[in-house]
């Protein structure tokens, strides 16, 4: 089946907007739109991709398209990047047609809630326990990790921006680290709250960032370490406000 420039540019650009939403480095993204461009038989093509922006221009003969995407909200999705990592695999193999590609897009889906809550808990705990930590430590940090799921989630439904949901999350478990301890369900404060704060560390991103700028993207490079140092200093500001608000009750 023979498709046009302005549906297989529509296509490349649907898998490519969907995994730089979901944390892909900005190499693996623009090798992919040239990947399937090439084996739909588009000889000239020309992307740009940023973290926030992807520019594609394909030409064959006198015909020629250009489109843009603006990325707005980007999450750390590996579950979801594998799917499309496979998705464009097929599509290169068998030329299948945009809707179905958006279809298949669409029917991915995130593993469930429950799921999600019981990797933030475990998580948690076992930093918690690995920083010295002991039992009933752990059980403040199983029970402040969960408070924190229903509070990212809470925000991520409302669109909130993720420094300021940083900063919320890392100030709450601050807080409810102190009281919880000051109460005496917790033991070791300070292990509780590198074990609960490991959940919020921007690791993936900052990784991402270097690996960019390796590669030589290095304006997407600095601007994704950027972004991981704001983080990473919201984060412990968060945990400094609560500890200069309850620090001294302990």
């Amino acid at each position: 089946m023979k498709y046009s420039l302005k549906e297989i540019l529509s296509l490349s650009l649907d898998i490519g907007e969907r995994m730089l939403k979901c944390g892909a480095e900005v190499s693996r993204v623009e090798d992919t739109l040239h990947i399937i461009c090439r084996s739909y038989g588009i000889e000239f093509r020309e992307v740009f991709v940023m973290n926030s922006l992807i520019v594609v221009t394909l030409r064959k003969g006198h015909d020629s398209v250009t489109e843009s995407r603006r990325i707005i909200h980007i999450t750390r999705d590996m579950y979801q990047l594998e799917k499309l990592n496979s998705l464009s695999r097929e599509i290169c193999k068998n030329h299948v047609s945009r809707d179905e590609v958006l279809k298949k897009i669409n029917s991915y889906k995130k593993p469930k809630y429950i799921v999600v809550a019981f990797g933030q808990v475990l998580a948690a705990v076992s930093f918690t326990l690995f920083f010295g930590g002991d039992f009933f430590d752990g059980i403040v940090s199983l029970i402040i990790s969960t408070i924190l799921f229903f509070m990212e989630y809470a925000a991520r439904n409302k669109e909130i921006n993720q420094l300021i949901r940083n900063f919320f999350d890392s100030f709450t478990i601050g807080v409810l680290a102190l009281l919880l301890c000051k109460i005496g369900i917790g033991v070791h404060y300070d292990a509780i709250i590198i074990g609960c704060i490991m959940l919020l560390i921007p690791g993936l991103a900052m990784f991402t960032s270097v690996n960019d700028m390796f590669k030589g993207d290095t304006m997407s490079g600095i601007s994704r370490f950027a972004e991981g140092l704001f983080s990473s200093l919201v984060i412990a500001g968060g945990i400094g406000c609560a500890l200069v608000l309850l620090g001294g009750a302990l």
